[in-house]
């Protein structure tokens, strides 16, 4: 074998190689779907906390431990403002709801302040994106995202998905886009919104 053939083919072997790594985090690691909707879910509220633990429920107990203070404070608010700006094109014709239209920002709201708050025309599921770890490993974030869908009136989810990523900038725009980009093929995929 010459020389510029075998490069050519170490090339190809690198280039599926990296493609190959590229995609490893395109979706996510596993989904489970609880329960199914009598149609596609075509509207949700994304709202977006950082909280340890699993949320089980969207009720006032969990409300008050994960969601609480935390889906409208400031120290995430421009990641979450990225989402808003992006979502209503990512998952059209499913209408993405602006946070910001319903919450203030760095307001603290009951549960059942909440509740009234979503109590909106024509919007029937939150769509709950929680960053579980935001570790630093040397000078390298490790994050890892849980997400859950629940329709408003019910407690326990529809569906969640585990292990979303982004890169290592939350302020940045396209790492906003990316991550509701792989949750919105999870979402097609599990049969929950079309495309």
């Amino acid at each position: 074998m010459t020389k510029p053939r075998s490069a050519s083919y170490l090339g190809l072997f690198l280039m599926v190689l990296f493609c190959a790594s590229c995609t490893n985090f395109q979706r996510a690691i596993s989904t489970q779907k609880l329960s199914t909707p009598e149609q596609p879910v075509d509207n949700f509220l994304i709202l977006f906390v950082e909280y340890k633990d699993e949320i089980i429920r969207l009720d006032e107990e969990y409300y008050n431990k994960a969601l609480k203070g935390k889906f409208n404070n400031l120290e995430h608010q421009r990641f979450r403002d990225h989402m808003a700006d992006v979502a209503w094109d990512i998952y059209l014709p499913v209408r993405a709801f602006d946070y910001r239209i319903i919450f203030e920002g760095h307001r603290d709201y009951t549960f059942n302040d909440f509740q009234a708050r979503l109590d909106q025309p024509n919007l029937n599921y939150v769509l709950l994106i929680n960053m579980k770890n935001n570790d630093i490993s040397g000078d390298v974030p490790i994050r890892n995202f849980q997400v859950y869908l629940f329709d408003k009136n019910q407690e326990q989810p529809i569906w969640t998905g585990f292990g979303y990523h982004t890169g290592r900038h939350l302020s940045i725009k396209a790492n906003a886009r990316r991550l509701l980009n792989r949750i919105k093929k999870d979402l097609i995929a599990e049969g929950i919104i079309n495309n």
